[in-house]
């Protein structure tokens, strides 16, 4: 007998079963595997196409929206010249998702659009579960349907949401220069990730700086000088001398010089309209649902004027107030941001809550905060919280106002002075403003002791020394730490 024949009998006597034996029980596994995902996909795509049923069903539904987008992208790609009706309120590249509007070029443009946002959602869906696992990529999808019945196949805010959730998990495996390109792309989307910046900023000079400092190829910074003066000129030149440093500023160059190529582009291709977002956005009143507009009606309790203002194809709020309000808008965004990046830096918040509380501030404390905003943080609290209550029942109130209570008065000015509308907001922005405090305050102790239990020693010794939790969590999670492509 050959030895090729006596093989199989050898392996059923040592107890062990021949490849080639289980190839058959492996394919069938994997086809059962393709089956239900499958089978997900589809339930995930009617769960889509009931929402949207619903919404048309009971409320009445704007569509202005993706009639302008429709009119952007046929402007654009048939004008004469062509490749010059860039959007006056966007950013250059959302021209890009605004031609799904004529892909395929069907009469029905509006289904055509949401059929591609559906399928952002779906990709979305997807992503956690190769990223993260089903029940964050649940949390994700159940968020979208609650929060976002109104909006989320009638805006593009799920594409730049996607890219933005895309750059956490490249930044999270420390893929830097990926992270850098998709959050340039998100802000040539939409421009509220320039916001995100600082944080793989941080997180890049903080996982480099750790590898030098344990190779011992950096000088520490002197802590025994008295003054505070010495500290902050050792600290300085420490930090100067740092390799990470300047692999920090490569990355800062990546970022900057993508964001500043596709407005290059868009200036090449229409010098009056490249950046006219910038100033569509600092012109606009306070949006009736954000919080500063919240205190101007506050204000109208105590005797202080304010009324609706249609403009900029928004439901505004206006009043004297609001000549103090914007700039404290301001000043508050900036503070909150800034107050997120120094307890990330400290190695007091993980990555994802960082982009989470970072996000939130930036919705928060915003003086525009339109329905569809919800969008760009629902992926992170998914991946922070998974599943969580506070976050449900702002979900719930969202798309309570909109487009419910935005319907109940006709013409749109009118829906102010309805009983319901503005307290419902109120209350919807306090219980935001509360669930940010939390994604700032929070520590998450069980998660990251779970971490730190599964962490090689030097890891762990890293974790202590104050070295971002996040990439701690990656090494837990098994995913070895890709070389920094920056």
């Amino acid at each position: 007998m050959r030895a090729s024949e006596r093989a199989p009998d050898q392996a059923r006597e040592d107890g062990r079963v021949p490849r080639v034996l289980l190839l058959p029980s492996l394919r069938r596994l994997r086809q059962t595997r393709w089956l239900t995902l499958l089978v997900e996909i589809a339930l995930l795509a009617l769960g889509i196409v009931a929402m949207r049923s619903i919404m048309v069903a009971t409320a009445r539904l704007p569509n202005g929206d993706v009639a302008e987008y429709y009119t952007y992208a046929l402007n654009f790609w048939t004008g004469h010249p062509i490749f010059t009706a860039l959007p006056t309120e966007y950013p250059p590249l959302a021209i890009l998702p605004f031609s799904f509007t004529l892909l395929p070029p069907l009469p029905d443009y509006q289904s055509v659009f949401s059929w591609w946002a559906a399928a952002a959602v779906i990709v979305g869906y997807l992503g956690f579960l190769r990223f993260g696992d089903r029940r964050r990529a649940l949390a994700y999808f159940v968020y979208l349907v609650v929060g976002s019945a109104g909006t989320l196949v009638a805006r593009f805010d799920i594409f730049p949401a996607l890219v933005t959730l895309a750059a956490f998990w490249a930044l999270e495996r420390r893929h830097y220069a990926g992270a850098y390109l998709l959050l340039a792309l998100g802000v040539l989307l939409k421009l509220y990730p320039i916001f995100l910046l600082p944080l793989p900023l941080i997180a890049q000079w903080q996982a480099l700086h750790a590898t030098a400092r344990a190779a011992g190829r950096i000088e520490e910074a002197t802590t025994r000088r008295r003054w505070p003066i010495g500290r902050l000129t050792g600290w300085l030149r420490a930090t100067l001398r740092s390799p990470a440093t300047w692999r920090v500023v490569e990355g800062g160059v990546i970022f900057f010089g993508a964001v500043g190529l596709g407005f290059a582009l868009a200036f090449i291709l229409n010098p009056a309209g490249a950046l006219t977002e910038f100033t569509y956005a600092s012109a606009r009143p306070l949006q009736v649902e954000s919080t500063p507009a919240t205190f101007l009606w506050l204000g109208t309790l105590f005797g202080i004027p304010a009324h609706p203002d249609f403009s900029f194809v928004s439901l505004n709020y206006v009043g004297p107030l609001d000549v103090a309000l914007k700039p404290l808008s301001t000043l508050a965004l900036a503070a909150g941001c800034v107050w997120v990046y120094w307890r990330f830096a400290r190695g007091r918040l993980t990555l994802a809550q960082a982009f989470l509380a970072t996000l939130s501030v930036v919705v928060v404390a915003n003086k525009i905060f339109s329905p569809q905003y919800l969008i760009w943080i629902t992926p992170f609290v998914a991946e922070v919280f998974g599943f969580d209550a506070l976050w449900l029942l702002i979900c719930g109130l969202t798309t309570l106002i909109f487009p419910y209570l935005y319907g109940i008065r006709n013409p749109i000015q009118t829906v102010t002075y309805d009983w319901a509308f503005m307290p419902v907001v109120a209350i919807r922005n306090l219980l935001l403003l509360s669930f940010t405090l939390r994604a700032i305050l929070s520590a998450e102790p069980s998660r990251l002791a779970d971490v730190r239990a599964d962490m090689r020693p030097g890891m762990r010794a890293d974790l202590d020394a104050g070295v971002r939790p996040a990439n701690a969590a990656t090494e837990a999670r098994g995913s070895a730490p890709a070389p920094d492509d920056t």
